[in-house]
């Protein structure tokens, strides 16, 4: 196909698709992949986004390119974003404008025209030349320090190998399965993708898995880390609104592959564990009652070096609102993406969760919610919740997520 790169610049005959990265444990997209596709202003045909980034390569136009699918991108997020705030955007970045974006603050300029937080903004970082690594950091450093996610593309492929993991210090690591099926052992294979996950969870690090297409592999990669999971498998991409969004989220959390592999890991919670987690919570509701709420950091902290096995907590008031922040146990894990990993904010409604409806509207003192997995670490964990009372006397509910598998308090 004969391409005139720059009428297609010009015209902006280029239109962006979404793909949604979602979780698949709780119900929540926690990103949107902006993928470009080209269109022949002539004859209105598709073009294939490989051809139409080479012809912006071999005409010089790499940049000019890359603004205005950013510029699309975020212009398209606009409207994902205003429904759901905590939803991040996934934006290719290349080598052209790594160099360009040193200098030049163009991406900034566009979230700020289209009122998009820089911190709901991911950059994936990709196909960049092994010389240009200085250039690399300096563009990292300059654009975390504004709020923006860094994401590495297709981890292991090309130039992205271990060490680059480590340089780069990314947010989110996202491994395609093609480079998986590439691999000649299976041992291997396994071992290597399992490896990344555990470095990855240690780092505070996100990983995605992407180019599902099969249910075996979306089993495979759950079971062996990944966080959240994009493809065609889950959805193709396509012009997306929030509802559809929705209905995509609600398909695959009903499909019998999903409900098979939460059956085949669910928990079971014998009586002597429930006892024993009543009798904690017992514990911890003495060693925190008095708290002055909004200094209850320190009392908190104190609860996570004793116990390795809480991951979180954070403390509601007799409506369900959060009156504290969530607090993460950086005792056993470091985690700088609380926005990623759907960590709840001060503020939050609770008032329908069952950590706080089912404590409120039952004679106990304390509720257990059913397992579920972490996002935090992936572990299996359960939810509690339990009365307190403030330095004033006022009642609040505590919540703790605590890992199942860890827990080990004694009567």
């Amino acid at each position: 196909m004969n391409i005139n790169i720059t009428d297609i610049i010009e015209r902006e005959s280029v239109e962006m698709l979404l793909q949604v990265i979602l979780s698949p444990h709780e119900d929540f997209a926690v990103g949107i992949e902006a993928l470009a596709r080209g269109i022949d202003p002539i004859t209105n045909v598709s073009i294939n986004p490989n051809e139409l980034f080479e012809q912006a390569k071999i005409y010089g136009l790499s940049v000019e390119l890359d603004k205005l699918c950013i510029k699309k991108a975020i212009k398209e997020f606009t409207y994902i974003y205003n429904k759901n705030k905590s939803t991040l955007l996934f934006i290719n970045i290349e080598d052209t404008f790594i160099s360009y974006s040193i200098n030049y603050n163009y991406l900034i300029e566009c979230a700020d025209q289209y009122n998009i937080p820089y911190e709901n903004i991911a950059i994936d970082l990709s196909n960049f030349n092994p010389n240009s690594l200085k250039q690399v950091e300096t563009f990292i450093d300059k654009y975390r320090k504004k709020g923006f996610y860094m994401s590495i593309d297709d981890i292991g492929q090309d130039y992205f190998n271990l060490d680059k993991l480590l340089l780069i210090n990314p947010d989110i690591i996202k491994i395609n399965t093609s480079l998986l099926q590439n691999l000649e052992s299976e041992l291997y294979r396994d071992n290597l993708l399992k490896f990344i996950s555990v470095v990855a969870h240690e780092m505070g690090m996100v990983v995605v898995a992407k180019g599902i297409e099969t249910d075996s592999q979306l089993t495979y990669f759950i079971e062996s880390g990944a966080q959240f999971v994009q493809g065609y498998y889950i959805a193709r991409p396509s012009k997306l609104s929030s509802i559809e969004i929705d209905k995509i989220i609600n398909d695959f959390k009903n499909r019998d592959d999903i409900t098979k592999y939460h059956n085949k890991n669910k928990v079971g919670s014998n009586r002597n564990t429930m006892t024993k987690i009543i009798n904690f919570m017992d514990r911890i509701k003495g060693q925190i009652d008095g708290v002055k709420i909004g200094n209850e950091e320190n009392s908190i902290t104190k609860i996570f070096k004793e116990y390795s096995f809480v991951e979180n907590c954070w403390i509601l008031d007799m409506d369900g609102l959060q009156v504290s922040d969530a607090l993460i146990n950086k005792e056993n894990f470091r985690t700088r993406n609380s926005s990623i990993f759907n960590i709840s904010k001060r503020n939050m409604d609770f008032s329908e969760k069952e950590i706080y409806e089912r404590l409120v509207n039952n004679i106990l003192d304390v509720w257990i919610t059913k397992p579920f997995h972490s996002l935090l670490t992936n572990n299996i964990c359960i939810g509690v919740s339990k009365y307190i009372v403030d330095s004033n006397g006022v009642q609040y509910i505590l919540c703790l997520n605590i890992n199942i598998n860890r827990f080990n308090y004694n009567i």
